[in-house]
């Protein structure tokens, strides 16, 4: 029954969000310990510098070292992050491959390291959940579902898979499991030919052929190492 047991846990410990189907959970206690998770995100780090300016501008600040040391107005962010700029409506709705992903890393203080269009909403927004707005643990992480395959998958897991809120407007309060992972590499789509989703809440980089090659290279900037947090954020202009 141990066996069994651990067996299970590995199992959603490395859930795909390419095919678990993102259900809303009702464990308010699990929601509660991941919100802790992402407001020690903000309050227990030391020694990380990446700041977001009033105007949206992102910047390496030697002076800010958390929340609490950031210029009025401004947003830590922490040393390593990966950022996504949703392109959403009022409605969740957005165009394919508008949103934009950003890499800012602490071994380059100068700006970001590697930028990449790709999307913020899952395949049918009336269905799935779509990711809210706001700063998550984050760290490169495959999808258990490839891996198990013997497939490389460049992806980064948000808030550790645990439970996240979703936008207002969504079908579901909340849900698990969700990656930045690669989009659809044959066609401008978040459904392959077959009418399955490549995404069922979360986040990917850009659809269309070459996309596969860009998404690579993106993942390969951040490094297997890259352990930070995501911040999901509207356009600031």
């Amino acid at each position: 029954m141990r066996t069994k047991l651990l067996a299970i846990l590995f199992a959603l410990l490395f859930v795909s969000c390419e095919v678990d189907p993102l259900e809303e959970t009702s464990d308010k206690t699990l929601e509660r310990d991941s919100l802790s998770k992402m407001i020690a995100l903000e309050k227990n780090s030391d020694k990380l510098h990446w700041v977001e300016a009033e105007d949206g501008t992102i910047y390496w600040d030697e002076n800010a070292t958390s929340q609490d040391t950031t210029k009025p107005g401004e947003k830590y962010l922490g040393a390593n992050v990966l950022v996504g700029t949703h392109n959403r409506d009022s409605n969740l709705n957005e165009p394919i491959n508008s949103a934009k992903f950003e890499l800012y890393l602490e071994k380059n203080k100068n700006g970001s390291s590697a930028e990449i269009m790709g999307n913020t909403v899952p395949a049918n927004i009336t269905k799935y959940g779509t990711l809210a707005e706001g700063l998550y643990p984050a760290r490169f992480q495959g999808r258990g579902s490839y891996i198990a395959r013997g497939k490389e998958d460049l992806a980064i897991l948000i808030n550790g898979g645990l439970s996240v809120p979703t936008a207002p407007g969504s079908p579901k309060g909340s849900m698990t499991g969700v990656f930045f992972h690669t989009g659809n590499q044959y066609q401008e789509s978040l459904y392959d030919s077959k009418g399955h989703v490549y995404s069922a809440g979360c986040q990917t980089s850009g659809c269309g052929s070459n996309s596969r090659p860009l998404h690579n290279d993106f993942m390969n900037t951040a490094g297997s190492e890259f352990k930070g947090s995501y911040y999901l954020r509207p356009n600031p202009n």
